[in-house]
């Protein structure tokens, strides 16, 4: 029993002295296998890192081992390393690497451990192709709203360049003129002194440059005097680019989402901006012939305002509404189709009303004719307004709170220039916007004040909420012609507060006019009374007493004094009377000459009908106003004249005389 024992205690401290020896073996191992793989000689084993590891021995940092940036400093950052690397065996092995570029990420710790760039952020001023650069400012302030990594500015998108500068990362920051940044800004981040300092650049590198500056800086002279056209691209963002990397909807659905996307991709990882956005280059750009010149070279500064109320830009505190032609991605060129001659032999590009019936069909013209009537009516008001106040505070130098009165003035004053110069046309919603708000500003100035100065109401918005408004701006102010009666918008949209769609549908035909005679009489005819028929039927009203044309007298009925409502309300219930009514008053031969009457009107109204159709086919003849005239004034009398029985002598001379003139204005039929 005791040799047992002894036995089992001998081969107890056997299989521990193995275990000990066998651990202290597997950590030399672990050691010298950890120190052999962190020598850059070994990275090129895997052989699709041999560009890399090629262009590590051609830079600068060839002194420096790979795992020194690779891995961040520290125990943890070394394990982290050395774990990383073992799946990268795995992957190599598996050959997964065949399926995606090698990528790897740089801790701004890595550059910025002993040894290294540690003094990098207290003298970060370094001169870079001739750009003064500070360190600093980049990597301890946001940019542009965003945290900035060594890795974002010196990455390896050439094959070849190890840790070079990406200058397109520079462009972009510095001209990306879209996003999520205020114009001042994007203004000071591109101009030319931000970065391009003469004076900074040592001696011995100003003799690389083509031109000496010095005395073009002495002078204060404009870069863009000479440099004009130095930045090509917007930077723009493709969502295509996002599927190179990723596929499930919930990371595609924040492609919106631009400050989650800059926090991921630039401050926590090291995605090139190159990689999302479109490259914006910066160069001197030679003049060609194909190419022609830059309007904006000589004539800066033009068209702002235009543009302004184009994109619908935010201006002083306003939020701005985008013309649908611009969200549509219209340019100005879309409109502007007729040429005009400017100087000499130099043409100008145009718009006209017929601008937008080129696309819009015919008819649209007269959309746009109201929309500059209506606007042009607001402006003139607000800007007569305007003068008087100036007026009253030039009188009354003691005015209440002066200070605040004088900024409500100027930036009322701002308004009106916007909308004038920049022509309300151009976006006729957001003038209409502007031009409220300036009115509203007024107002607060004369009672901030105490100007009382007299301000009109003035009708900026119809109450009634309706689609039609985005494009029928000024409607309210229109007055027309709707079965030879005078139709007034502002009395049914503003007074009676009716919806268009009372009156018009869009569900066969845009605008249709779906009302119907029964539908005005509903209302209109609950107030009749004798004297107000007028008020609707005017034009009715002017043939029967001969005043609608020179040509025209006045009918025997209103010569012999009889009312509208002898006829139209008989027993004080309106009616649209037929013929057969004549034998109320007059002999029953009377209907019979009645017959006579309308079918002499018909057969003349279709002779001067056939002749307008045939007309319409000229275009020479069918854009005259003259013709339009005729046309409107034989619709009005066909409409009006009740085929002849309110006036029959009268209507056969008119249309007699419609006839000739038609007859003139194409000699040939």
């Amino acid at each position: 029993m005791k040799r047992v024992k002894d036995l089992l205690r001998i081969s107890l401290k056997s299989w521990k002295a193995k275990l000990l020896v066998g651990f202290l073996g597997l950590l030399v191992i672990t050691v010298l296998s950890a120190e052999f793989t962190s020598r850059p000689s070994f990275c090129p084993t895997c052989h699709y890192m041999e560009p890399f590891y090629e262009s590590w021995k051609a830079s600068s940092h060839n002194d420096v081992s790979c795992v020194t940036c690779h891995f961040p400093p520290g125990l943890a950052g070394t394990i982290r390393g050395k774990v990383e690397g073992l799946v990268q065996v795995v992957n190599y092995l598996a050959r997964s690497y065949t399926r995606r570029r090698p990528w790897a990420e740089i801790t701004d710790a890595s550059c910025l451990q002993s040894g290294c760039h540690e003094a990098r952020l207290l003298k970060g001023k370094v001169i870079f192709k001739g750009v003064v650069f500070d360190h600093q400012d980049h990597l301890t302030e946001m940019r542009r709203g965003k945290k900035l990594r060594c890795t974002s500015c010196h990455s390896q998108i050439v094959q070849g360049d190890h840790m070079v500068v990406t200058e397109t990362t520079c462009f972009l920051c510095h001209f990306k003129r879209t996003g999520d940044v205020e114009p001042q800004l994007v203004a000071k981040l591109s101009d030319c002194q931000k970065c391009h300092h003469w004076e900074s650049i040592p001696k011995e590198e100003m003799v690389e440059f083509r031109f000496d500056h010095t005395n073009v800086v002495k002078r204060n002279i404009d870069c863009t005097r000479c440099h004009s056209e130095t930045v090509i691209g917007d930077g723009f963002v493709p969502k295509e680019n996002c599927y190179a990397c990723h596929f499930d909807y919930e990371r595609l659905s924040k492609y919106d989402n631009t400050t989650l996307l800059h926090e991921v991709h630039v401050s926590e990882h090291k995605i090139e901006c190159i990689q999302c956005h479109l490259q914006i280059q910066h160069k001197i750009q030679k003049l060609s012939a194909e190419k022609g010149l830059d309007c904006a070279t000589c004539h800066m500064n033009t068209h702002v305002e235009q543009l302004t109320l184009f994109i619908g830009k935010d201006v002083d505190g306003i939020k701005g509404i985008p013309n649908p032609m611009y969200k549509a991605g219209l340019n100005c060129a879309s409109c502007h189709i007729f040429h005009e001659d400017l100087i000499g032999q130099a043409e100008v590009h145009v718009a006209k009303p017929k601008s937008c019936e080129t696309c819009h069909g015919k008819g649209y013209a007269r959309l746009l004719q109201m929309w500059e009537k209506s606007a042009d009516q607001k402006l003139q008001l607000v800007r007569r307004v305007l003068r008087q106040f100036e007026t009253r505070m030039t009188d009354n130098p003691g005015v209440n709170n002066k200070k605040r009165v004088q900024q409500y003035i100027d930036l009322a004053k701002e308004g009106i220039h916007l909308v004038e110069v920049g022509k309300a046309i151009h976006n006729v919603t957001y003038s209409n916007k502007i031009l409220k708000e300036t009115y509203r500003l007024l107002e607060r100035a004369n009672q901030v004040g105490g100007l009382q100065v007299p301000i009109p109401q003035v009708v900026f918005d119809v109450s009634q909420p309706s689609e039609c408004f985005s494009c029928h701006v000024g409607v309210e102010d229109l007055s027309i012609n709707y079965k030879g009666r005078v139709f007034n918008h502002s009395t049914h949209l503003l007074k009676e507060k009716l919806q268009c769609n009372k009156c018009h549908s869009n569900l066969r035909r845009h605008g249709e006019m779906i009302v119907s005679d029964r539908d005005c009489n509903s209302c209109h005819h609950k107030q009749a009374t004798e004297d107000n028929c007028a008020e609707c039927h005017s034009t009715e009203e002017k043939i029967y007493l001969g005043t609608f044309a020179e040509q025209m007298e006045p009918d025997v009925m209103a010569e012999g004094e009889v009312t509208c409502a002898e006829c139209h309300i008989p027993e004080n219930e309106i009616i649209r009377p037929d013929i057969s009514m004549c034998e109320s008053c007059h002999d029953p031969e009377y209907v019979d000459t009645g017959k006579e009457w309308v079918d002499d009107v018909d057969r003349l109204s279709a002779e001067v009908f056939e002749l307008i159709q045939i007309l319409e086919t000229d275009p020479r003849v069918a854009e005259k106003e003259q013709f339009q005239k005729l046309r409107r004034l034989y619709h009005e009398v066909r409409q009006a004249s009740a085929r002849g029985i309110h006036n029959y002598e009268g209507t056969m001379a008119f249309l007699n005389w419609l006839k000739e003139q038609l007859q003139q204005m194409s000699p040939g039929i």
